[in-house]
């Protein structure tokens, strides 16, 4: 078989459609020895909106797995019920011997860092204690799962690279399902995973195909493989798609100039392609009316390309050289640049894919956009399906319903008071709802809020978990910044990078530059 590639295929390059046909020509040619053997062909992409795409354009052919990363390596890990446990159980008893010794090098149990690393070594030791009672382990990258046996984001995808690097029956396992793995948004795709994936192909060259397609030039985020291209071995096919289908002459004349001082690869126009307008403006970077200075400068670029959708606002997305300055611009920087100056959560604060993030975006905001608008049928909706207090294995709800489904009412009421207060933090609101046991918390937020709000002590900040850090400094974030963060990652809030846009997301078939 042998057959390992990396295709380069910039921008407008038509990469999914290549993607597409090289899956259906395998299909035409291999189906019938795939279908005896009861393989598939594994398909990993980086979004669940990607996933419906590729598997729409497939006409949703059972053949083809098409999965995020995530849902793949879960697939693959989760029958491994022992193995799970014994690397956890080494990963906490790690965890514990650290924390301890902090701990013990503590000024004073009594401050605000000892006793959240105390709540944290509890919860670890607790969760270690557990493992024996645990029949399978339980994990969605979809919805946010709690209690025993639960598996968080990073645990399935650094659990998938240690099995898959490590594990002779984990790459058996793996090759005799999917023979044939294809890897969209390489460049995208964690480190340690994507080696092991290699690793794996390298030890089995006669029964494992891999192809990677994506452009290094188009990172996301910071987890991928960067000398992804320099560390290839020499028996790696690197074909590339030079034809830009997407952007008129002078926009790839632009590209290919700006690209020329990196890695030089350079793109070609289709036949045919519009010659296209690009405009350079310097303007001074103190100026205050920014919002102003751009809306003149599109209304000079309406004028000069004759388009009208340069001046109408809903057509226009405004593009930074980096997710800071979308923070600064789009008013969610006090969230957001707390958690991306943290490495281990940069990834997840740019897709929003943690469980953390999730609790935020998917239950906190709708609660309280429904608290707002007064929705009681939304807020019960929601009280219901994430928190324990109305369920019918609550006691206290089975012996006094009324007395609870009022609490719950009074609750609410007071929640909908402190959201009236202009100055009102993400800290103040997570705090009030898990008291009020309106939502079941994450467990960061529990040991950081197990603490006292007021504690004036200073963090000692050599001797705290990074995350929990970078947690504790963005609870203190407004509401309005937590609410824009939340458009932000949705793409909603008219403001992105360079790197996170794509060209699917215009309804034109080209991409327009001033």
């Amino acid at each position: 078989m042998n057959h390992i590639i990396l295709l380069f295929a910039g921008a407008g390059s038509g990469k999914t459609r290549t993607l597409v046909n090289v899956l259906q020509k395998i299909r035409n040619r291999d189906l019938p020895r795939f279908i005896k053997n009861g393989q598939r062909i594994a398909v990993i992409t980086y979004t669940n909106a990607a996933c419906q795409e590729i598997q729409h354009r497939l006409k949703y052919d059972p053949i083809f797995a098409v999965s995020t990363i995530h849902s793949f390596t879960w697939d693959l890990i989760k029958p491994f019920t022992e193995d799970i446990k014994v690397w956890l159980r080494d990963k906490l008893n790690t965890d514990i011997a650290d924390l301890k010794d902090k701990l013990e090098r503590a000024k004073s149990p009594t401050n605000k860092t000892a006793i959240i690393n105390a709540k944290k070594l509890n919860s670890k030791v607790k969760r270690r204690d557990e493992l024996d009672d645990i029949t399978s382990f339980i994990y969605s990258p979809t919805s946010l799962l709690k209690g025993k046996g639960t598996l968080n984001h990073d645990e399935v995808i650094k659990l998938g690279a240690e099995f898959i690097a490590h594990s002779l029956l984990m790459q058996n396992v793996l090759i005799n399902r999917f023979p044939i793995l294809l890897i969209d948004e390489s460049q995208d795709t964690n480190k340690g995973l994507l080696e092991a994936f290699m690793s794996a192909q390298k030890a089995h060259t006669d029964k494992f195909s891999l192809g990677l397609f994506g452009d290094l030039m188009q990172r996301i985020y910071s987890g991928g493989k960067e000398d992804l291209e320099d560390s290839l071995p020499n028996d790696w096919k690197t074909p590339a798609k030079e034809i830009n289908y997407r952007c008129p002459e002078r926009v790839i004349e632009l590209i290919n100039a700006v690209r020329n001082e990196d890695d030089g690869k350079q793109q070609k126009p289709k036949e045919n392609a519009e010659k296209g307008v690009v405009r350079l403006f310097v303007i001074n970077s103190k100026a205050n009316n920014k919002s102003g200075v751009e809306s003149d400068i599109r209304s000079q670029m309406s004028a000069i390309s004759s388009d009208k959708k340069w001046i109408q606002v809903n057509d226009i997305k405004t593009l930074t050289l980096e997710h800071a300055m979308a923070a600064d611009r789009g008013e969610f920087s006090d969230f957001f640049m707390p958690l991306a100056s943290e490495n281990s959560l940069r990834d997840s604060a740019l897709n929003g894919t943690s469980s953390t993030i999730k609790f935020i975006t998917e239950q906190l905001l709708p609660l309280i956009e429904a608290v707002l608008a007064d929705n009681d049928f939304d807020v019960a909706r929601i009280i219901k399906k994430y928190s324990s207090v109305i369920l019918s294995n609550n006691s206290a709800f089975i012996q006094d319903p009324i007395g609870v489904l009022k609490e719950v009412n009074n609750s609410v009421n007071e929640l909908k008071a402190l959201l009236q207060v202009d100055t009102v933090s993400l800290r103040q609101v997570v705090k009030l709802v898990g008291e009020k046991e309106l939502l079941l918390l994450p467990e960061n937020f529990q040991i950081l809020l197990s603490t006292d709000a007021d504690d004036e002590e200073n963090i000692d900040e050599e001797e705290l978990d990074p995350k929990l850090l970078a947690w504790d400094k963005a609870l203190d974030s407004s509401l309005n910044h937590v609410n824009n963060y939340s458009k932000y990652i949705s793409g909603e809030l008219g403001f992105s990078t360079h790197q996170g846009v794509k060209g699917r997301e215009f309804r034109t078939g080209y991409g327009r530059s001033g």
